[in-house]
This record gives C-alpha cells, sequence and structure tokens, in this order.
C-alpha cells in the first residue's frame, strides 16, 4: 500500500473514532435482501484479493448488512487469516477500513480487535505441558503459521487508525455466552478486556500484543514472528533503516531463512524506499523507542540463548568425537540428535542476525578454535606423516632411519605400470558389455531376428560348446595362474618383490582373484612374523586402487581382536594374538587401519588392564606407538592415551614382568629428554698433546713422541 494512501486513511478512521458520521457515502436505498448480503459474507470470508475490491466497496455502499454484523465480523476475522501476500493484505485493509467508516468503533470495530486480540495471543503454559510431545509441537506450529498473517494485518490495521489499544475492544456476545466451557477464550477476554488504571496513555494495540507473546517466551519460539514484524515495519514502527542483506529472505514456518519473494520480503523493500524518499516513519519517536525497549530486552534473552546453546553443541561434538574414538561408530540417536540441535542452532543465529541488523544491536562472539576430529574422516595420511617427519629436524622422528621411512612411505603407483582398466571392476564392465548386446539384439526387427535364429540354429550349439571349453580352459588359466602368484607370497623378502608382486596380480585381477588373495594373506604360516611388513605393504599398495582388499582384511583383523578378547582365558592362543595385534600395528604404519579401530584396541586392553592385555599394549606401542605419537593427527589422542596408562600403572599393584613390559615400551615411544653433553673446549695446544699421547703414542714412537713432549714450553702457566 502506498505511503499516501496510508496516510489518508489513517486521518479518516481517526474521525471514525472521534464520533464522525457519513465518512463513508453510502446510497440512499440499501438493499436488504437476504441473498445479496449473505454473499456478500460469504466473499469476505474467502474470497479478498485486489480484483474484488471494487465489488466489495459497492456491496458496502448499497447493502444495508446491519442486521448481519455479528456475522460479517467473525467472517471478516477469517478472511484476514487466510491472507498470504502483501496485496492481499492491503486489500483487507482497505475493505476493514471501508466498514470501520461506515459503522463506527461500537458496532464493528471493537468487536473485531476482540478477535483480532483473541487470535494473537499466546496459549496458556499448563494447558500446553497437558498435550503429548508430538500434539504440542504440531499446535504451536500452526499457532505460528496463523499469528505470521495476524499480527502483520493487525499492525497495518493500527498504523491506518482502525485498531487502537487493546482497551477499545468489545467481547462478542457469543463468547461470553460460551467462556465458561472454553478455558482458551476465558483466558483470551481476561488478557483483552483487562482495563488499566495505571496510566491514562494506553499501551498501541501490536504492542501489547508484542508483550504478551515475548515477556515468558523463554524458549524463543515466537522469534521468527519478532522477524517478521522487524522486516516488515522496520521504518514505519521503529524508524530502523535495516542494512541490506546479499538476496531478498524470508522466514519460513518454521523458521528458516530462505531465499524468496513471500509474504516477508515486500514490506522491507517498501521501508527502504520510504527512507530513501525522506518521508518521516508513521509512529512518532517516543513510540518507535517503547516498540524498541521490547525488542531489545527479547534480543539480549536470544544472545544468552545462542551463547548457551553454541557451548552445548560444541561439548556434544567432542562427546561424539570421544565415543567415534572408542567404539568406532556414534549411536544414531545420538548423532540425530545433534543434528536436530545444529539445525535448530543455524534457525536461530539467522533469525537473531535479522534482529540485530534491525536493531543496530551486536551479535554475540560464536567464533572459537575447531577442534578436529580426525577419527571421523577415514585413514592417517601417508604423505601428512611425510612432509611431517622431514620437516621435523629435532628428536628421533617417526622411523629409525631413512630405508624405513622410504618402506613404509614410498610406494610403487600402480597406475603408473599396470593399464589402468586392470585396476576397474570386471563385473561391472562385462555388466555394461551385456547390456550394450542385449540393446542391439533388441534393435533389430522382428523377422531378421526369427530368421536369424533359423539360420544359425544348427550351428549355434556347436559354437556354444566350443565356446564354454575355451572359457573353461581360460578360467583354469587363470586360477593356475593365482595359485603359482599365491603360492610366491611366503617367499616375500624385499620391499621391490613386494611391488612386483601387486603388479603380476594386477593382470590377474576379478572379484575371485582378490578374495583368495585376502584369505592368503590372513593365514599368515607360523612363526613368520617377518611377513607381517611386507603383507602390509602389498595391502597398502594394492589398497590404492582394489579397496575391497584393504577393507576385506582390516575388517577380518578386527573381528579376530574382538574374538580374542571374548576368549581370554584361553592361554595356547598366546601367538595368535601376537601376530593379529603387531599386523594391525604394521597395517597403521602404512595408513590402512582407521584411527578408530588401532585406538578401540588400545582402549580395550586398558579397560581391562590384565597380563594378557599389558603384553598387547606393549606390543601395540613397541611396533606402532611412536608413528601414532609423532603423527599430528593422533598425537593428542595419543598423549591422552599414554597419561592414562602411567596413572593406570601407578594405581594398580602389577607384577615386576607386567611393570617392566609398560615401561619399556613407553620409553620406547617417548623417550625422556637429555641435555646434550657439553663438549670441553681445548685450545690447539691441548688437541696437539691429546693426539701424541692417544693416537701416536706407541713402543716403535716412544722416543720421539718424548723429545716432542720436552720441547713443549712448559715453563708457561698454560
Amino acid at each position: 500500500m502506498e505511503r499516501h494512501r496510508k496516510r489518508t486513511l489513517r486521518d479518516l478512521n481517526s474521525r471514525a473514532w472521534a464520533g464522525e458520521k457519513d465518512l463513508f457515502a453510502v446510497s440512499t436505498a440499501l438493499d436488504s435482501s437476504m441473498k445479496k448480503n449473505t454473499a456478500f459474507i460469504k466473499r469476505l470470508r474467502t474470497a479478498i484479493n485486489p480484483t474484488g475490491l471494487t465489488t466489495f466497496f459497492q456491496d458496502i455502499k448499497t447493502l444495508s448488512l446491519h442486521k448481519y454484523l455479528s456475522e460479517i465480523v467473525s467472517a471478516c476475522f477469517e478472511g484476514l487469516c487466510k491472507l498470504k501476500n502483501p496485496a492481499d493484505i492491503a486489500t483487507g485493509v482497505e475493505i476493514v477500513s471501508a466498514l470501520h467508516q461506515r459503522f463506527g468503533p461500537e458496532e464493528f470495530t471493537g468487536y473485531l480487535g476482540w478477535f483480532m486480540g483473541r487470535g494473537l495471543s499466546t496459549p496458556e503454559k499448563a494447558q500446553l505441558k497437558a498435550l503429548p510431545q508430538d500434539v504440542r509441537e504440531r499446535e504451536e506450529k500452526e499457532r505460528i503459521s496463523r499469528q505470521r498473517v495476524l499480527l502483520r494485518v493487525a499492525t497495518e490495521l493500527w498504523l491506518v487508525g482502525v485498531l487502537k489499544s487493546l482497551e477499545d475492544v468489545t467481547m462478542p456476545e457469543e463468547a461470553s455466552k460460551s467462556r465458561d466451557t472454553k478455558t482458551t477464550e476465558q483466558s483470551s477476554k481476561a488478557k483483552l478486556n483487562g482495563v488499566r488504571h495505571d496510566t491514562t496513555d494506553p499501551e498501541p494495540f501490536p504492542l501489547e500484543v508484542l508483550k504478551d507473546m515475548l515477556s515468558h517466551d523463554r524458549e524463543h519460539v515466537n522469534l521468527p514472528l519478532v522477524v517478521l514484524f522487524v522486516k516488515s515495519f522496520a521504518w514505519d514502527v521503529l524508524g530502523s533503516r535495516a542494512t541490506k542483506s546479499e538476496g531478498r529472505k524470508t522466514v519460513s514456518e518454521e523458521g528458516t531463512i530462505a531465499q524468496a519473494n513471500g509474504l516477508a520480503d515486500s514490506a522491507p523493500a517498501t521501508d527502504d524506499e520510504d527512507a530513501s524518499t525522506g518521508d518521516l516513519p508513521i509512529t512518532s519517536p517516543e513510540l518507535q523507542q517503547r516498540f524498541r525497549n521490547i525488542l531489545q530486552r527479547y534480543f539480549d534473552d536470544v544472545r544468552a540463548h545462542l551463547v548457551r546453546d553454541q557451548k552445548q553443541l560444541t561439548t556434544q561434538a567432542r562427546r561424539n568425537a570421544e565415543a567415534y574414538v572408542k567404539s568406532g561408530e556414534v549411536f544414531e540417536d545420538r548423532q540425530a540428535n545433534f543434528e536436530r540441535q545444529s539445525k535448530a542452532q543455524e534457525k536461530l543465529l539467522g533469525n537473531a542476525q535479522i534482529l540485530a541488523d534491525v536493531l543496530g544491536a551486536e551479535m554475540p562472539n560464536l567464533s572459537e578454535e575447531e577442534t578436529t576430529v580426525s577419527g571421523i574422516d577415514g585413514t592417517i595420511g601417508l604423505v601428512k606423516t611425510g612432509d611431517y617427519l622431514r620437516g621435523q629436524n629435532e628428536g628421533a622422528g617417526i622411523w629409525e632411519d631413512e630405508d624405513e621411512r622410504r618402506f613404509y612411505e614410498n610406494l610403487v603407483d600402480l597406475k603408473d605400470r599396470v593399464p589402468g582398466i586392470l585396476l576397474e571392476d570386471t563385473r561391472k564392465k562385462k555388466t555394461e558389455d551385456d547390456e550394450q548386446v542385449g540393446k542391439r539384439v533388441e534393435d533389430k526387427p522382428a523377422s531378421e531376428a526369427g530368421q536369424a535364429i533359423l539360420l544359425t540354429l544348427s550351428e549355434g550349439s556347436k559354437a556354444i560348446q566350443g565356446e564354454d571349453q575355451s572359457i573353461a580352459i581360460a578360467n583354469k588359466t587363470v586360477g593356475a595362474q593365482v595359485d603359482t602368484l599365491l603360492a610366491r607370497l611366503p617367499e616375500l623378502s624385499t620391499k621391490d618383490q613386494v611391488d612386483q608382486f601387486a603388479i603380476d596380480f594386477c593382470f590377474l585381477n576379478s572379484k575371485a582373484s582378490r578374495n583368495r588373495l585376502i584369505k592368503a594373506m590372513q593365514e599368515v604360516p607360523k612363526g613368520r612374523t617377518d611377513l607381517l611388513p611386507l603383507y602390509s605393504r602389498l595391502v597398502a599398495t594394492l589398497g590404492r586402487y582394489l579397496v575391497d582388499i584393504a577393507q576385506g582384511l582390516v575388517t577380518y583383523l578386527d573381528d579376530e581382536f574382538r574374538s580374542l578378547q571374548r576368549r581370554k582365558t584361553k592361554d595356547f592362543l598366546g601367538q595368535v594374538r601376537t601376530i593379529n595385534i603387531r599386523y594391525i600395528a604394521e597395517m597403521t604404519k602404512f595408513g590402512v587401519v582407521p584411527e578408530h579401530v588401532i585406538f578401540h584396541c588400545l582402549k580395550v586392553s586398558l579397560d581391562d588392564f590384565s597380563r594378557m592385555n599389558i603384553e598387547i599394549i606393549s606390543h601395540l606401542l613397541e611396533n606402532c606407538g611412536r608413528y601414532l605419537l609423532r603423527n599430528p593427527d593422533t598425537l593428542p589422542r595419543m598423549i591422552s592415551f599414554m597419561e592414562t596408562l602411567q596413572r593406570k600403572k601407578g594405581a594398580q599393584h602389577l607384577g615386576q614382568q607386567e611393570r617392566m613390559l609398560i615401561e619399556n615400551a613407553m620409553y620406547y615411544v617417548n623417550p625422556p629428554e637429555r641435555a646434550a653433553i657439553q663438549q670441553k673446549e681445548r685450545t690447539p695446544l691441548d688437541l696437539f698433546l691429546r693426539k701424541l699421547v692417544y693416537l701416536d703414542l706407541s713402543k716403535r714412537t716412544v722416543a720421539k713422541i718424548t723429545k716432542q713432549v720436552r720441547k713443549v714450553h712448559w715453563e708457561e702457566p698454560e
């Protein structure tokens, strides 16, 4: 609605409140037919839109309507609740203004104000608490959706002077008759008909509504309504030039901020245009300050809510990360609860930002150092480890020497040695080829296909038999080659042999071959722990492109570890436990084992601090403990584990052998820092004499060395 039209209506409606008559011209002969009057009421209830505005004006001018005023009031309220866009709201304001100017506040406006106030009242807390959770959420969602329109309409009606305050509303007779049976209407009546005796200046209608909404809203469920209010009436009511954001945004029923051209985005544009043209706000500065005070207090509460929820989210994220490290997963209900809280925090933050922009207030500082949860995003990085080692010039480093670093980091890239098609899953390619062949056959006409079948029927059986035989021979050949290749596994001794084995296997790659390789690497020969680093290098090399090999072996080792933990009393499984834990440790150093698996092994062993688990911890620390401690991704968790292990060792009574195992492993992983030996500074003469005595002196050179020593100036104090 244009600004000058608002001011014109405000002047006319104020004169109607003053008791002036004949503000809206009516015909001398009014039509009192029931058909036309009821049709007007029906359109008022369902068809308020810009195209019908002229018809409404004509009906208000020519129809009697006096006998149907109670129905007109209720129909008008229902029609206003169904408005959806700014044009419809402007039409509703014009129609209500016309009815107000014709019938006055005593017959029409007072009753309509009562309906508007009841629609904008908040339900009693006791009544909401009595409802189940899902019903309560649904009721609140419907109320927010309904009051979004009503708050906008009520404020527009107040700006044009139709509504004044809650003291000027009148309760209809129908509502008063049923007040004993409707608890909600009782509370609304008490709120809306309570007369204020403490001041001569009554609160404006929208200000009283906002006070009622926001005074007890500790959960800030009404924040979307406040955002809609400040976006729509930033200039007219608050006198604020809201800062422009990147794009038009609207607040949905759930409270999300979305790009749209809906109900909430056209009014702010109008306000900005009015501010740019220099037109003054409709409300006085005193009223603007009263609205601002209410909204500022509410925003302070929202700001505290934001900070509180952000702390809870951070705590929950840290707990989820810890649970992921301990058990390898986060429970679905906990993850769903965290995601729900995150979405609610995003909605709250977006709405609070809009409110802060309009009020010119500062948003709370929610920025904090993000804690990286390494266990959530997969495995330990190989390149990061190498870069870290090469950049670290002090200390022992992750690896013992350069040869060991090359063994664990310099893996051959199969894509440079093997055709790329051999690194793909052959089943997928075969399925695609079969589909293409099938399509070609289907594209042929039926007659041609029939002729081809008849012509080749006699030759088909022979060809099929020949193909089956050749396929069987080829399969036997591939199977024999795989058997020969797998027989070389126990003979591997160097990294070059491992790399060549990986290249040879790629030429025999298939699903069956990969399954046989996994099975062969699961069965390590008895006493051959020297094969574990070589097998791990093979898995790391193939696992870059054939992911199921690494996943299958890691899953097998993890399941075997859990199974061995359940059979703690079986002492004869000691060697199996040693191979299992060393296998896991070696694959960890290649980055194949995810962090949560290795830390789960450490945690389980630490929880049950028995002799068997102490040996497992010592094996893990000696084989991959330095890697975990020197790797930046696993450093924080490893430090925490070492501290816990140190405390547990001191708190429990352990035997000498168990204590020695733990201390040796911890000393190997993190040796104590020792000050470097200070080399004594010696003069050239001292160095010369030491050389003569310690290096040159022998039975043959005694006489010569004696002469040289005697030549030194022994009379000097030095």
